[in-house]
Formats: structure tokens, sequence, C-alpha cells
């Protein structure tokens, strides 16, 4: 093969090479970075149909009016903090509950860990449905046992005082699975010499599980706060499967929620695409304000040695 036939080769095969490395950056283009920028400018206009010539520009109206005139979205952000806040603590306290009970010796170990696993693997769909049949007013078994210790069936779902915990308690029962497997694999890499050299200064098992354990596990830890919050803030199949219209005097309307009610539902020919687009950022900033506070944060409880 001649020095010529060699450089042209190589220069093919490089070029095969930058086309399938540049592969993720162009879908993430097409699909990520073109979309994200078009919301933003979609942000500061108004918009009432599909069509994307019809935008007209009207500079921050959209966002003045998210924060003076908008009773709901205000709501809606109050409601995602509590359900933000409930769900990632309780999930993570009852995720390493669990882990360590499941990190001692005993029997059916792996089969309890599977069993605790599945429902994050099912679809959200699939245990909305699921959950929302145990807790109807008229059929569900949770109701069918009340009454049999005498007392009167309630409506889960459609009280403003029980809608949001009943929901809050299915997000923390799907998604602890996958902490748990999480917290038993960053306690299983515990070296069992700490244990030992606390047991020997004469600390108690609750000291051992605060001084030793907790720091010890705190980036796992970290990692499932940052995570959690990440998704709880983003939450939209449970809640519009189980209470479709936003819940009893608005008590499960999510930010995210809001956004799908004023882009597609009732709202969509009042407010319009534009100020769907307006709220989704405020979200992203929000999220992004939240997640950079935890990691400043982490700088003080996150030990990695």
């Amino acid at each position: 093969m001649t020095d010529a036939r060699r450089m042209s080769r190589a220069k093919k095969d490089n070029l095969w090479g930058w086309l399938f490395a540049c592969s993720p950056l162009i879908g993430f283009a097409l699909f990520g970075m073109i979309p994200l920028l078009f919301s933003l400018f979609l942000s500061f206009g108004k918009l009432q149909s599909f069509d994307i010539t019809d935008v007209k520009f009207v500079g921050f109206e959209n966002y003045v009016r998210l924060f003076t005139q908008d009773a709901k979205f205000i709501k809606s952000i109050g409601n995602t903090f509590i359900y933000a806040v409930f769900t990632v603590v309780l999930s993570l306290a009852v995720s390493l509950f669990l882990a360590v009970q499941l990190n001692k010796k005993i029997k059916f170990k792996k089969a309890f860990r599977l069993i605790l696993f599945i429902p994050f693997v099912c679809s959200v769909v699939a245990t909305s449905t699921m959950w929302k049949w145990i807790f109807d007013y008229n059929y569900g078994i949770l109701n069918d046992v009340v009454t049999v210790f005498g007392i009167p069936r309630q409506n889960w779902l459609g009280n403003a005082s029980t809608a949001m915990p009943v929901i809050i308690f299915m997000s923390v029962w799907s998604g602890a699975g996958y902490n748990i497997i999480l917290y038993t694999a960053a306690l299983s890499a515990i070296n069992k010499s700490y244990y030992e050299a606390a047991m020997l200064d004469g600390a108690n098992r609750v000291k051992i599980f605060f001084k030793v354990t907790l720091p010890l596990i705190s980036p796992t830890t970290f990692f499932l706060a940052v995570t959690g919050l990440i998704g709880a803030l983003q939450s939209f199949a449970n809640f519009q499967i189980m209470t479709p219209t936003g819940g009893p005097e608005g008590s499960t309307l999510t930010m995210v929620f809001r956004v799908y009610q004023v882009a597609f539902q009732e709202d969509a020919r009042v407010y319009g695409m534009g100020y769907a687009a307006a709220m989704s950022w405020i979200e992203g900033v929000i999220i992004m304000i939240f997640t950079a506070i935890n990691f400043t944060i982490s700088k003080k409880w996150v030990h990695y040695d």
C-alpha cells in the first residue's frame, strides 16, 4: 500500500471517528440545546397557537405576571417545595433504616432487596393508577379496611388535607428501592476496623451510627439528596394521574403541573406557550439555585476520606 493510499484511508478513518464521536453532541444540540434556547426566546413572547411565526415579543411581561397576578403559580411553588422536602427527607430516612436492617445477617436478604426494588422499576403510570384505586373513595381497598374498624370512608384524594400526604407516601414507597440499593452498597464498603476502634473507645450503637456510619456514607446521602430533590421538583405524572385537576383547592398543583395546564389544558388560550415557557425557566432557575446551595453546604458535612 502506497503512502498516499495510507493517508487517504487514515483520513477516512478519522472522519468516521469524528462522526461517531459527534453523534451524541448532534443529538444534544437538536433535541436539547436548540429547544432550550427556543424556550428562552419564547418566554419573552406571546404565543397562543402552535405556529411559531405568531410569536409576539412582550419583554418581561410574562415574568412580571407570574409573580404579581398568577396566584395558582405562587401556590404551585409552595406545593412543590412541600412535596420535595417531605419526599426527599422521608425517602432517605426510610431507605437508610431498611438498608441498615438488610445489611445485617438475616435470611432471605436478596429476596427482600428484590421486593423493595420492584416498585422503582415499575412504570410511574402503573404505580400511580394502582394507588389511585387503593385510595378511591367508593371502591378503594383502604376504605374497605377502615370501615371494618368503624371508621367512615375517607375521600383521601378529594380532601385538601390528605391529597398531598397520599402522593408523598406513594412517592416514598416507589422510590425507596433505588436508595436502598445504593445505601446497602455504601454500608458494605465501610471498613470494619472503624467499628472496632469505636467499640474499643466505649461507643454504643447510637454513637457509632451517628459518629461513624453516617459520616462514612455521607457521599451517598449527598448524591441521593441532590438527585432526589431535582427529581421531586420536576414531578408531574403521579400528580396528573392521581389528581387530574390539581387536587382539591389546588392542594396538589405543582410547578410542572401548572406549566402543563397553561400550555395544553384549559388555560392554553388565555396564557399561551410563551407564558408556559416563562414558568419553565423560573422552575429551572429554582432547581439550579437549590442544587448550588446543596453543593455549597455539602462541604461542611460530606466526607470523602
